[in-house]
């Protein structure tokens, strides 16, 4: 059977896939009625398409997430939640490892932030002062000398 002249790309798809033995016994009426109906799909428009190709050596891996308005019935809904259930093993898995790089990366990010945000502290600590041998000098700077040695009680840990 002759098909129609302009054909959507979907639908040459589709006939790709069924064999000659089918399609020849498509009536123009049939074929009409089915390149109508691929016309009226409106499951290709979404807000949110984004579409990428995983490179994994060895793999052939594809990542999809669409997002939008809700468009399917209340009735295909409630049909559809037990054909395609979210908690299957490979999406438990998928959604462990988006989270793990999620952790990872705001972890790195926060771990790099963050001890700028944060106050320093403000206690000091006794340290002796490896180049002043001299007690006398020690003393000339305000410290004070003790085991053969010049201490700073006033040593910031932010020296």
């Amino acid at each position: 059977m002759k098909q129609p002249q302009q054909t959507a790309p979907t639908f040459e798809r589709l006939f790709t896939e069924i064999g000659p033995e089918v399609t020849s016994t498509f009536t123009v009426e049939q074929l009409e009625a089915i390149k109508k109906g691929f016309a009226a799909c409106t499951w290709k428009r979404h807000s949110l398409d984004i579409r990428v190709s995983l490179p994994i050596p060895g793999l052939r891996f594809y990542l999809v997430l669409l997002g939008g308005l809700e468009r399917r019935s209340k009735v295909r809904l409630r049909s559809e939640r037990g054909l395609y259930p979210f908690w299957t093993p490979v999406n438990i898995l998928f959604v462990i490892g988006f989270l793990i790089i999620i952790s990872a990366c705001g972890y790195t990010i926060f771990s790099f932030a963050l001890p700028s945000l944060t106050p320093l502290p403000t206690s000091f600590y006794p340290t002796s002062i490896p180049w002043i041998y001299d007690k006398s000098e020690c003393e000339h700077t305000g410290r004070i000398w003790k085991d053969g040695k010049c201490w700073d009680f006033e040593q910031s840990p932010n020296f």
